[in-house]
């Protein structure tokens, strides 16, 4: 991840030429007061930063900069910072977590495509141990979607499945003897831990191709707008309604990630009125057209008043539509993000069993 994997064009992504300072000045000036590398937005006892981090990150990664990582780690925990640790002894502690992650044998279970995507899964795996540690437990958690959204435009092959897979089932069958809650987990069967390379098809390298340029974190926030547009539910949407806070605890600037997703061309601005007003309440519509001027019979169906607002007051609903910032699939996308959204299904219990079992960090 060298400072020209995120080099776009500067009118859409202004990340490189910060990448390069220190951390606290990579977060900029809209921090948490007391603790500036954490979003204000949050209590700061959440733990979650201010803004996406991967490409400052990425860059530490590359030049194996440990002190630079476990200082990011301890700015990101030092709110919440547990119980019967001094200051000192935190920061050992981040500092010892930041050296397993960057020197861990990855590659002895987890074949990388190229050099980028090591790197990227490093930096991926930096952002959940701000949260999450790598045992079993992390399977029942939303870190292996969040890992397999932001990896997505990477191959990966697991070296040896069915010793991961055995080893996941016998944790499952310890654990579920202590607790009920594992009881219902099933034992894994051959085949069941896929592929993590992404299908050749032109279609979906295309929505690839976009995506591996933006950020880790804007990625995966990205992933989840494809995911839905791509679903049965279609109507157009704002990026910030789609951004779950299972993304967003891992670093999201979301007015910043919302303008590099609109600027990817994964998404353009939304057309088709009558798909967005269906995402409106009948009270909604109701008091919509009352302002209009249109006096609605409270008998009318949801669809009825939708169709008579777009009939009666179609340019204050586009306009209306416009400055909510709602947006849809780009058209030529449609398929690449409908494939998207199987290969991230099939691949999600892969990395649920990686991520407990084989990422080889301690500590």
């Amino acid at each position: 991840m060298t400072l020209s994997a995120y080099d776009v064009d500067p009118a859409v992504l202004m990340i490189s030429d910060r990448v390069g300072g220190d951390l606290l000045s990579y977060a900029g000036p809209e921090g948490h007061p007391d603790f500036p590398c954490l979003s204000p937005s949050h209590k700061p006892s959440s733990c979650v930063p201010v803004t996406d981090f991967s490409p400052w990150l990425g860059e530490r990664v590359r030049l194996h900069d440990v002190d630079a990582v476990g200082r990011f780690l301890w700015r990101v925990r030092q709110a919440n910072p547990g119980v019967g640790e001094s200051e000192d002894e935190l920061q050992a502690r981040y500092g010892a977590l930041a050296r397993a992650i960057l020197e861990a044998p990855i590659e002895r279970t987890l074949r990388p495509a190229d050099p980028l995507a090591l790197r990227e899964l490093r930096v991926a795996l930096i952002l959940v141990a701000a949260h999450e540690g790598f045992t079993g437990f992390i399977m029942t958690g939303d870190a292996p979607e969040f890992i397999a959204s932001a990896l997505a435009p990477h191959g990966f092959e697991l070296v040896d499945p069915a010793a991961l897979m055995a080893t996941r089932n016998a944790f499952v069958m310890q654990m579920a003897e202590e607790m009920s809650y594992w009881s219902t987990w099933p034992a894994l069967q051959g085949g069941t831990l896929r592929s993590m390379t992404p299908p050749g098809t032109p279609e979906l390298q295309a929505v690839l191709a976009l995506l591996r340029r933006l950020p880790l974190v804007v990625r995966a926030h990205a992933v989840d707008a494809l995911q839905h547009f791509s679903s049965d539910v279609t109507a157009p949407r704002t990026l910030a309604s789609l951004s779950r806070y299972e993304i967003r605890k891992r670093g999201l600037d979301l007015a910043e990630s919302i303008r590099l997703i609109r600027g990817s061309g994964l998404v353009v601005p939304a057309i088709d009125a009558t798909a967005w007003l269906s995402g409106w309440t009948r009270r909604d519509l109701l008091g919509f057209l009352t302002q209009c001027g249109v006096g609605p019979r409270n008998s009318w169906s949801k669809e009825r008043l939708a169709e008579v607002a777009v009939a009666e007051c179609g340019e204050e609903v586009m306009q209306r539509m416009t400055a909510s910032g709602a947006v849809q699939l780009a058209p030529e996308l449609a398929e690449g993000a409908r494939q998207l959204r199987h290969y991230m299904r099939r691949v999600r219990e892969t990395w649920r069993v990686w991520l407990g079992f084989g990422t080889g960090i301690e500590g």
